[in-house]
């Protein structure tokens, strides 16, 4: 009498897998590859070029002036008033990495509010980050929009408090 069960495939005396399972594993391979790629892509597709004219534009590139060290920069998207804001810049920006995302922009009467989500890659013993929301808000002036009120990474500069040392 014979088992009716069959039995599964023998694996050549090498020790090698059948060649059905070698290709399960190359397309396998394949497949985590190809879903590798797509995710580098698309994590790059959020990162817009905002126009620079635009108050959403200036917050943008004030942002990257400021994580870059670019401190004549980043002064340049700040309005008059706030002269003597971010004279130094906080050392922990240079030791993250940020994802900036812009949510939203209101536009009023020469006034404008930008709303951007930040996150920060916090290094430490805990690693991640969390998504905080801040707002700006920009004038529009006769060479463009500048910033006259910010929560990030100065939180103290605003053009509605009175205006900081040169600590910063």
């Amino acid at each position: 009498m014979s088992d009716p069960t069959p039995s599964p495939p023998e694996v050549a005396r090498s020790g090698n897998a059948p060649s059905s399972q070698r290709r399960l594993l190359l397309w396998s391979g394949a497949a985590l590859a190809a879903l590798v790629a797509l995710a580098a892509f698309f994590s790059f597709v959020g990162d817009a070029e905002l126009d620079p004219d635009t108050p959403e534009g200036v917050v943008q590139d004030y942002l990257r002036a400021v994580i870059a060290g670019d401190r004549p920069a980043a002064r340049s998207y700040l309005a008059e008033e706030l002269d003597g804001c971010g004279t130094r810049f906080p050392r922990y920006l240079a030791d993250q990495a940020f994802r900036i995302e812009w949510l939203d922009t209101t536009v009023d009467r020469g006034e404008a509010w930008v709303t951007v989500s930040v996150t920060g890659s916090d290094p430490g013993i805990f690693g991640g980050g969390r998504a905080e929301t801040y707002e700006y808000r920009l004038t529009s002036e006769a060479g463009g929009w500048r910033i006259t009120h910010q929560e990030w990474p100065w939180y103290e500069c605003s053009a509605d408090l009175p205006k900081p040392g040169p600590e910063g």
